[in-house]
């Protein structure tokens, strides 16, 4: 691609930053190497090529996603060091009843409701399949037999997938969502906000995991749990924890009412990292960012917003556009039919990508689809989004990557779940979605 003539009518530049994209596309989907290694390796290519200029290609360190996966990855930290991840999910699992299909629902319930605590989702995942681990051998799920490996399989896809798929909905919750968020800000200049992108989509895609995705997995990992008793966690409050708590409310209540306040969630997250991090206030020594803070993925988000920037600045995204609306024939007027073209485009990407490198793209080609259907560039990049909670491979979530390399699953259960679910949400989910949406003026042509 990169060294071949390019087809006729088509910029070289086009062709070259395009070679560039896919290469790096191809280090994220393939995991050749670490995501943020293949991040410093697109940042790098694109820049000594010149595909486009250095305040382009490094756009994504100064976008507030960046900032706001950076307090995300403090908060993470502060929570495993006071321990009050371990006490919360614990507070919750101590009350939940005997029934496995009961148990299922607690324990997605509790990986949810982590989401607006732990703005990262393979951070949760991290934290609650160790506590899935324990509670499955109290439970009497081993992974000694096929029985007991079910029970196990299942609470463990049940917390990843709680804290994963209701939480694309929920702004500051997963990678991906900060992903769209720094490519609508830096592409189409469309600053999301807590409030609406909650409103839009939590109501039936947040709703619909919450009540169906148990089920699902209750059915394909029934077990009978061997409930040998219930310990309530009797050590007192620290005063880390304290704290860690407060501050992690108050960032939780400034993102919920962003909309008033017009502080960006992302600043409001840096700002609450800086507080754990202050003496005597925080409950994290500032040397940590000199050593125990992991950067890669505020690498690997840079390179995924800048991978968008640059596809946009060498016009690749209007070119994917223009062949997409070829063969999908999108018409004004005709808003189910593009609503659901415009979903298979994203379930299509995100095919050939990991689901933190599909928002890009897909914003890259947020102004061609527009004009074609009518709509608003929002309505459009709310429609791309639909295909983070249905897709069939593990790799595409990399909060499911670690969850089946921690929780050492076999990668054919997790594809039969995520498949049966797929065929439900393409089903039920996405239409309901569209109705919702268009109940609240979007997904419709604009006056």
């Amino acid at each position: 691609m990169f060294f071949f003539s390019p087809p006729v009518g088509i910029d070289p530049q086009v062709m070259r930053g395009a070679a560039v994209i896919v290469l790096a596309i191809g280090l994220w989907s393939t995991a050749i190497v670490p995501p943020s290694f293949g991040s410093l390796i697109f940042l790098f290519m694109a820049v000594v090529l010149a595909i486009a200029p250095a305040n382009v290609v490094f756009s994504g360190f100064h976008s507030g996603a960046t900032w706001l996966v950076f307090g995300g990855m403090i908060f993470g930290l502060g929570v495993k060091k006071t321990g009050l991840d371990t006490r919360l999910a614990s507070a919750f699992l101590v009350h939940f009843p005997h029934a496995y299909t009961a148990i299922i629902y607690g324990v997605f319930w509790v990986g949810m409701a982590l989401a607006f605590i732990l703005p990262s989702a393979s951070g949760r995942v991290a934290v609650l399949v160790p506590i899935m681990v324990a509670l499955a051998k109290e439970l009497g799920f081993g992974a000694g037999s096929v029985s007991s490996g079910k029970g196990r399989t299942g609470l463990i896809l049940a917390a990843s997938m709680g804290t994963m798929v209701p939480a694309f909905n929920i702004l500051p919750a997963n990678v991906p969502n900060m992903a769209l968020y720094g490519a609508a800000d830096s592409i189409l200049n469309i600053q999301l906000t807590f409030t609406e992108y909650f409103l839009l989509n939590f109501p039936v895609m947040g709703f619909f995991p919450l009540l169906v995705y148990p089920a699902v997995i209750a059915v394909l990992f029934r077990d009978v749990p061997n409930f040998k008793g219930r310990k309530q966690i009797s050590k007192p409050w620290n005063g880390a924890e304290r704290r860690l708590l407060t501050i992690l409310l108050i960032a939780l209540v400034l993102w919920l009412t962003d909309s008033f306040h017009g502080i960006s969630p992302a600043w409001i997250s840096l700002g609450a990292a800086i507080v754990c991090l202050l003496p005597r206030v925080g409950m994290l020594s500032p040397s940590v960012l000199g050593g125990e803070i992991n950067y890669s993925p505020v690498l690997f988000l840079a390179g995924v917003i800048g991978l968008g920037a640059v596809a946009n600045y060498v016009g690749l995204g209007t070119l994917i556009g223009e062949n997409i609306l070829s063969v999908l024939d999108l018409k004004k007027g005709a808003d189910f039919y593009n609503y659901a073209s415009i979903s298979i485009a994203g379930m299509i990407v995100g095919l050939f990508t990991t689901m933190p490198a599909q928002p890009p793209i897909m914003v890259a080609m947020a102004s061609v689809l527009a004009e074609a259907t009518g709509w608003s560039q929002m309505s459009v990049i709310m429609t791309a989004i639909t295909a983070w909670g249905v897709f069939p491979f593990f790799y595409q979530a990399p909060p499911v990557v670690v969850a089946v390399a921690l929780g050492n699953l076999r990668i054919s259960d997790v594809t039969k779940m995520l498949v049966v679910y797929m065929i439900i949400g393409i089903l039920f989910k996405l239409p309901l979605h569209f109705v919702w949406g268009q109940y609240v003026g979007k997904f419709t042509v604009i006056n």
